[in-house]
């Protein structure tokens, strides 16, 4: 077993175009120069622009794949993409806890495709027992809408962080946008760009970025400063090329 890098899991999608989903993680991941590893949630039907399709797979099958590896690799941070129910999440992470509660856990709330394909329909409940499980939510503005139901933003963001962090994205902000926001019990930090060049829109950004703060976080650093890493690191991304496939590079 090798040990020069440490261990991260990404349980995710598979994209067929790699532009989001379980490669553009590890691609993340080896740029990153941690080890990173994958289990599979959903087998996708898509390009860039295109979402056709999604088969899910069992979820027995997919924990059977979970406790293979993490038995086998001392695993420090876990993502998550796509999942076809908040059941199916909650299932999983309590499993990954059960293991090890010392693995951290970032969620990717991904409850649509970019091009407005709904994955779960289901309710989602986000309660006290589950936040306290995971160490950073990070939704963009119409995940956090969706998942807010009738609430204010402001309110529900404000429940949320008596239990977890958040890391809301800008991308979707009509003012103020591509400043991302950290919100922790006491505090809130603006992440912004110090860089002057255009940025250009990419498919799977919410993945890559949190594939990098899983990365980061794995290598030691605190979690305001994954953020600020990892924020760094998909402006990279995001500036790579004027396509929806970015190119990454560390």
């Amino acid at each position: 077993m090798q040990t020069e890098r440490p261990y991260v899991l990404t349980i995710a999608g598979l994209d067929p175009c790699s532009g989001a989903g379980l490669t553009a993680d590890i691609k993340t991941f080896e740029q990153l120069k941690v080890y990173g590893l994958a289990v599979c949630t959903g087998l996708t039907l898509q390009t860039e622009d295109e979402f056709i399709s999604v088969t899910w797979r069992n979820i027995d099958e997919v924990k059977k794949e979970i406790d293979l590896l993490l038995f086998k690799y001392p695993v420090k941070a876990v993502k998550f993409g796509i999942v076809p129910s908040f059941d199916f999440l909650n299932r999983l992470v309590t499993f990954i806890k059960n293991f090890n509660p010392e693995i951290q856990i970032i969620i990717d709330p991904i409850w649509q495709s970019s091009t407005g394909v709904v994955f779960n329909p289901d309710s989602v409940i986000l309660d006290k027992n589950f936040l306290q499980k995971i160490t950073l939510l990070t939704p963009n503005i119409p995940e956090l809408k969706f998942m807010s139901k009738r609430k204010k933003p402001e309110e529900f963001i404000n429940e949320l962080v008596q239990y977890t962090t958040v890391l809301v994205k800008g991308g979707h902000k009509k003012e103020d946008v591509g400043i991302d926001t950290l919100y922790e019990k006491e505090t809130s930090t603006d992440l912004v760009s110090f860089m002057e060049e255009e940025v250009y829109p990419k498919h799977g950004s919410g993945c890559v970025l949190s594939a990098a703060i899983t990365a980061h976080l794995a290598l030691g650093k605190d979690l305001k400063g994954a953020c600020f890493s990892a924020k760094n690191y998909i402006e990279k991304f995001l500036r790579s090329n004027k396509s929806l496939l970015g190119f990454h590079a560390a």
